[in-house]
């Protein structure tokens, strides 16, 4: 599942102190959680992915912006 997917490299990304990636990770983590916590669910890979693109267009459009 993806979650334990991102958990895993958010650890790694932890020991190698790449904080990028870090960040990167544990940014979409908190809006897959958020959504779990607002819809009272748990979310399958489907839905992850779509948050994903979400959260990666919203980055996109920020950095059009400047």
């Amino acid at each position: 599942m993806l979650k334990e997917k991102l958990l895993e490299d958010l650890k790694n990304s932890m020991k190698e102190k790449n904080e990028i990636r870090k960040n990167t990770i544990q940014m979409v983590r908190a809006a897959i959680l958020q959504v779990e916590k607002d819809k009272g669910i748990t979310l399958e890979d489907d839905k992850i992915i779509e948050i994903i693109a979400k959260e990666t267009k919203k980055r996109k459009d920020r950095i059009r912006r400047l």
